[in-house]
């Protein structure tokens, strides 16, 4: 049998203190003179009473414990286990011994156990820190901006991570001037966004931390630049619609990236409402391996449908999404398929055996330069492949079919998006010739998509090559892709079928400005260290792009992001598309 010298090392260890404990309570029990008679009782009681103590040392686990990494949970099963030694010896010396010892040193007895034996433990978990140079000596001295929920878990973990956090919190800062002097676990609101400079300073701060999922991309871009002045780092927690149980982590703890600058305010979305809809329905997602089909089917996943058909002629990128949910979504149906829109044949076929409620369509040709020179694959691909969807829906009794529009269809100056406008006008001009009913989605530029400029930014930054901007005047509106998707799905469920609507994609952004921005996150400066090149605007590319036309109303819905467009142009000519093909 294998001795566990730790173990009989730890057991001598409490004799020791369990009997010292006794000793010193009589002490302070009658102030120093002790009466003989008393440490005679106790030397008769001694062994029985050790004997209890320690098999509750043993029955809480506290020879199982490494105490070179010793926690609160530790602390409380050595309260327990103290708290029931005392408990039962109080019973032995009633029983046995005729309450000879009183019972007021055997409560001052515990008290000092718990000190001894607390302190005894935790001394290992000191000299461990302080051998190995752990502790608070590696640790990085952070700021926490945003004194609410989030900022409060940051600290409670970090303070409650035994050593293994990375950071210290030096303190809380908040622009809430009402905040400023108040304590959360002890950590003080040291001042607002203006003071970090002289924070830094005083403080020696590393890195800021931002612990507001939902400031705006203003308040990111401002934050970013006053730890620039400074030359200090700063990290964020994801956007509120990345925080999918609402719960945050110092383990979730990023880079800021271009994402956080251009963020607005989160979206308004009623999860229950969703599900209401979805719930034990079929879903189908064309382009379901897409930047937006993805994202699409990850949201529609988490209202929990019967099934959700992926819909793709990408066998990877539909592999890549099927995996991903199958892992995530175990009581779903998830069914891949590959398939190209373009084929009516297999599209019926596809929709005759799954049979579902609601459609999206998000599969598309979307990359305005390659378009201009293949306009003939354009045409097959976004007009008759939606013609094909839509027109399969229509005589399969789909309840709903949605459209993933883009802004390049308004006054269209690119074959792209003048496809993406015929494919508008040839599902509108379907409402009332079946069941379904048909819903157009239009918005602009959604970052980090495969057609979007961000990640060919990236990659030149990357690379140290010129960043490449069109013209200096180039605007362009994004959104990122879980908002859009958000609302996407938000103005399907009231959508009643004929309607456009229109998502809120805020102020338009400055190609220009978000290049540099992109070369300062980088840690380099635009123009010293990456140039940026014009390089002059593309056949069909606009300096500006439009989500409404001349032609056409705009009215509110009762969702403040979501716009209902009316075209003034009649049916008829939306039937003269259809019957044009």
């Amino acid at each position: 049998m294998r001795i566990n010298y730790y173990r009989v090392l730890l057991g001598f260890i409490d004799i020791a203190l369990v009997n010292i404990a006794f000793l010193l309570a009589f002490i302070v029990r009658f102030e120093g003179a002790v009466p003989a008679f008393y440490y005679n009782a106790y030397r008769q009681a001694a062994l029985p009473i050790t004997f209890i103590n320690l098999s509750f040392f043993y029955s809480f686990g506290l020879y199982k414990q490494i105490w070179a990494y010793a926690s609160i949970n530790a602390l409380v099963s050595i309260i327990d286990a103290v708290s029931c030694g005392a408990l039962f010896s109080a019973v032995y010396l009633w029983v046995f011994a005729g309450s000879i010892i009183p019972y007021s040193v055997i409560m001052i007895a515990a008290l000092i156990k718990l000190v001894l034996v607390g302190g005894s433990r935790f001394a290992w978990r000191v000299a461990r820190e302080k051998m190995t140079g752990e502790g608070h000596a590696k640790k990085k001295t952070a700021l926490v901006f945003g004194a609410g929920n989030a900022g409060e878990s940051i600290v409670r973990e970090m303070l409650r991570s035994n050593g293994s956090s990375e950071y210290s919190p030096a303190g809380f800062i908040d622009d809430d001037r009402a905040k400023i002097g108040m304590e959360i676990h002890g950590i003080r609101v040291l001042g607002g966004r203006r003071d970090i400079p002289d924070l830094a300073k005083k403080k020696k701060i590393d890195e800021v931390i931002l612990a507001i999922p939902s400031a705006s991309g203003d308040v990111i871009r401002d934050i970013v630049n006053i730890c620039k002045r400074v030359g200090i780092k700063s990290k964020t927690l994801p956007a509120i619609y990345e925080l999918i149980n609402g719960s945050v982590s110092v383990k979730q703890l990023r880079e800021i990236n271009e994402e956080d600058l251009l963020k607005r305010k989160p979206v308004k979305f009623d999860a229950n409402e969703a599900e209401k809809e979805f719930k034990g329905r079929v879903v189908l997602v064309t382009g379901a391996g897409g930047s937006i089909g993805s994202e699409l089917c990850r949201q529609l996943a988490r209202c929990s449908p019967k099934k959700i058909v992926l819909l793709g002629q990408g066998e990877n990128s539909i592999y890549n999404i099927d995996m991903e949910l199958k892992e995530i979504f175990r009581d779903i149906e998830i069914v891949p398929v590959i398939a190209n829109i373009r084929d009516r044949e297999k599209i019926n076929k596809v929709m005759n055996e799954h049979r579902p409620s609601v459609v999206f369509h998000a599969a598309a040709y979307k990359h305005v330069r390659m378009m201009e020179k293949n306009p003939d694959e354009a045409y097959v691909n976004n007009v008759t492949g939606t013609k094909n969807i839509a027109e399969a829906c229509r005589e399969s009794d789909v309840e709903k079919f949605v459209l993933i529009s883009t802004d390049k269809a308004v006054d269209p100056t690119s074959v792209m998006g003048q496809t993406k406008r015929q494919a508008e006008q040839l599902v509108l001009g379907l409402r009332g010739t079946g069941k379904t009913r048909f819903i157009v989605t239009r918005f602009g530029n959604v970052m980090n998509s495969r057609g979007s400029v961000i990640p060919l930014f990236k990659k030149q930054i990357a690379e140290g090559k010129p960043v490449t901007v069109t013209h200096p005047d180039v605007v362009r509106f994004f959104m990122t892709i879980p908002e859009a998707v958000q609302l996407v799905i938000r103005a399907a469920l009231m959508g009643e079928g004929g309607e456009i609507f229109v998502l809120d994609m805020g102020e338009p952004v400055k190609i220009l400005d978000l290049a540099r921005e992109m070369i300062t996150l980088s840690g380099l400066e635009p123009g010293k260290d990456i140039p940026i090149k014009f390089i002059g605007l593309k056949p069909g590319e606009k300096l500006t792009e439009n989500l409404t036309a001349p032609d056409e109303e705009i009215f509110k819905t009762s969702h403040e992001k979501i716009w209902k467009v009316r075209q003034k142009a009649l049916a008829g000519v939306y039937q003269g598309v259809i019957n044009g093909y």
